[in-house]
């Protein structure tokens, strides 16, 4: 096995390592890259960052997981100042794939003269090689330091690389379902001759006119299917490729395997396919799909960058890439700060530098410290409605799990709603932070207490890979929507019959908006309050009462996967007044629900008692437990019916 000897020699502050692949030539002056050994010559050198350095690329790429370690790892060999090679280890596979595949700047040819390859790359960044990834406490200062300037090495470049990864070139199984025989096995450099030529047709105004079937005109369903193989790579589950390859203003390139487009290409061909899958309607959107939206998305932030004149806020950009991997839980937080920094330019971007990368700190504290940027920023509490109790158990009730959100939708729906009155009176939460406390006071007025819980159908981020087998679900529901009739309708002797809603209407009707959070069937323009699915509980109930087998509910009925999507993790709940509704999943007997002026969806909270640690005599300490729905305080209603009162959430 290989002795490694290499080691990084300290980076001075400002400074950066570039890798440059050399090609030594054979006996018989035939390049050998890499050596018949499997191994890379190179040279690795300091440069100062403001020097300018020489023009170099940035590589933008994904490390991968542990089942893509090689080994044994492959060998870089590093000339070293005596000329002898000192050994480096590549364990990641995907970058040696891309280091067999990249070329130096110039290649001896077999005259002895140089030539030029397409693929060359001169000096390169690659953070698994320049950055010493070693444990050394010296090693650890280094990369915090390099990750603090991580964005100006991107912006310095003369180009990025955008490395997809090499060429999957499986064969197509006729024998298959479509499109189970395409994807992900179909070759995948196929896609990048579809994106060139559809980027070419755009550019000669060889499209054909947007219609309902002018998208099959530009590519057909094999060819959807092997662009949809690219969609599901490794590379776009990355948090850290959103800084990199949104870089305004300089060049980048697409590799995957030996096939290189610039960006624009890729970026003007899938704007091709979303304009002309407009014309589809939501009911008809191709299954494989050409649209890539990471691509969109990188090229909105690039755009927002370039400008610097705001227009996302940091909470959106962490809800947007809050499903990317990371391989540091505060990696999720360090990733996108330089982006919203950038997006909102010199004269504002400094109100970010409360969050500076510091891998010493621990991740609850780092989270702390985004949520109370956020709320000091915005001066709004919507980050309160990705809290859940059943979240990270270090963090303060009040500061989100950044790292995966446990819910969505309360998020997402919050412009259709106005419990707290912001939309319909103006008003605005008030809200008092004590970071010595590490407190946040909110005011808020208290609507009823939670005097019983249905369990939900699943625990949250559970089951995600089934979301459309039936066969899976089936035997699931079924029962749990048996025992949730008896829960809603709990009459225990005699007819069970409709009831009239607390909040309006009857109770069937208010089940059925807690199923879709309110909101009707779809993934298009939010709409609430109309043609949401009826649920038929009571007719459950009925059965049940007159003892006959109640009729099975089918999870292929319309609205399941909708259910499925939004609130199948959350718990029903009912309160004391008799609302009905959804909330977190760890919800108890006893807890409150609270209308804060100025947010648009409800919380509930829990008091701590005296005895537990942080609750005082006067009971004035509060947990928060997460936002909920309930039909009839999403409007307002309980605005001016009772006086505000503090919560101290801790």
């Amino acid at each position: 096995m290989t002795e490694f000897t290499y080691k990084h020699a300290p980076l001075e502050q400002g400074h950066i390592r570039l890798l440059r692949i050399e090609w030594p030539c054979s006996e018989k002056l035939q390049p050998d890259h890499p050596a018949p050994d499997g191994s890379i010559a190179a040279t690795l050198t300091h440069h100062d960052l403001s020097g300018p350095p020489p023009p170099y690329t940035a590589l933008s790429y994904t490390w991968g997981d542990e089942k893509e370690r090689l080994h044994p790892p492959q060998t870089l060999n590093i000339a070293s100042p005596d000329s002898t090679p000192e050994t480096f280890p590549i364990h990641q596979s995907n970058l040696y794939a891309f280091l067999r595949q990249a070329r130096p700047d110039l290649v001896p040819s077999h005259n002895g003269a140089t030539s030029r390859r397409a693929a060359n790359v001169g000096y390169i960044w690659i953070d698994a090689i320049c950055i010493n990834q070693a444990d050394e406490e010296t090693a650890k200062k280094e990369k915090t330091a390099q990750l603090k300037i991580m964005s100006q090495i991107y912006a310095s470049a003369s180009r990025i690389i955008i490395w997809l990864g090499p060429v999957k070139e499986h064969k197509l199984t006729l024998d298959a379902p479509f499109p189970e025989n395409l994807w992900p096995a179909y070759p995948t450099g196929h896609a990048m001759d579809i994106y060139q030529r559809v980027a070419v047709a755009w550019a000669n105004s060889q499209l054909p006119d947007i219609s309902p079937t002018s998208l099959l005109k530009i590519v057909n369903q094999v060819d959807c299917a092997c662009l949809e193989a690219v969609t599901r790579l490794s590379y776009w589950k990355r948090s850290w490729i959103y800084q990199e390859a949104s870089t305004p203003n300089v060049p980048r390139e697409f590799w995957l395997g030996g096939h290189a487009l610039w960006f624009e290409a890729l970026e003007v061909a899938n704007r091709v396919f979303h304009s002309h899958m407009l014309e589809l309607g939501l009911n008809k959107i191709p299954s494989p799909s050409p649209l890539n939206v990471d691509i969109a998305y990188l090229q909105e932030l690039t755009l927002l960058r370039q400008r610097g004149k705001g227009g996302l806020s940091l909470l959106d950009l962490m809800v947007k890439t809050n499903s990317l991997g990371a391989r540091w839980p505060v990696d999720k937080v360090y990733a996108m700060m330089n982006i919203v920094r950038d997006i909102y330019g010199e004269k504002d971007g400094d109100i970010f530098n409360s969050v500076r990368v510091d891998y010493e700190l621990p991740t609850e504290d780092v989270y702390m410290d985004v949520a109370t940027l956020i709320i000091e920023t915005t001066k709004e509490l919507d980050v309160l409605l990705f809290c859940s109790a059943g979240q990270y158990k270090g963090l303060k009730s009040w500061v989100p799990n950044f790292y995966r959100f446990v819910y969505s939708v309360p998020y997402r729906t919050r412009e259709v709603y106005d419990a707290g009155g912001g939309k319909s009176s103006g008003k605005k939460p008030r809200f008092s932070l004590n970071k010595v406390a590490q407190t946040l006071s909110v005011w808020g007025v208290k609507v009823d207490m939670v005097v019983g819980i249905y369990p939900s159908m699943r625990r949250p981020l559970q089951w995600g890979d089934y979301t459309s087998k039936t066969e899976f679900w089936q035997p699931i529901f079924g029962p749990w929507i048996r025992s949730l009739a008896r829960f809603v309708f709990p009459q225990p002797e005699g007819d069970v019959v409709e009831e009239a809603y607390v909040g309006g209407g009857t109770l069937s009707e208010a089940v059925d908006s807690a199923f879709s959070w309110g909101m009707a069937p779809g993934y298009g323009t939010l709409k609430r309050d109309v043609d949401v699915p009826h649920w038929p509980l009571l007719e459950q109930a009925q059965a049940s009462a007159s003892e006959r087998e109640p009729e099975e509910i089918s999870v292929e009925r319309q609205g399941f996967q909708d259910f499925l999507m939004q609130t199948s993790a959350m718990a029903f709940f009912r309160t004391s007044r008799g609302y009905l509704g959804v909330g977190d999943e760890k919800m108890v007997a006893g807890d409150v629900v609270v209308v804060v002026p100025g947010l648009a969806v409800p919380l509930v909270l829990r008091a701590i008692p005296s005895y537990e640690a942080g609750g005082l005599a006067d009971g004035a300490r509060w947990r928060l437990v997460g936002p909920c729905y309930a039909k009839g305080i999403m409007d307002g209603e309980w605005l001016g019916k009772r006086e505000e009162q503090e919560f101290i959430l801790i």
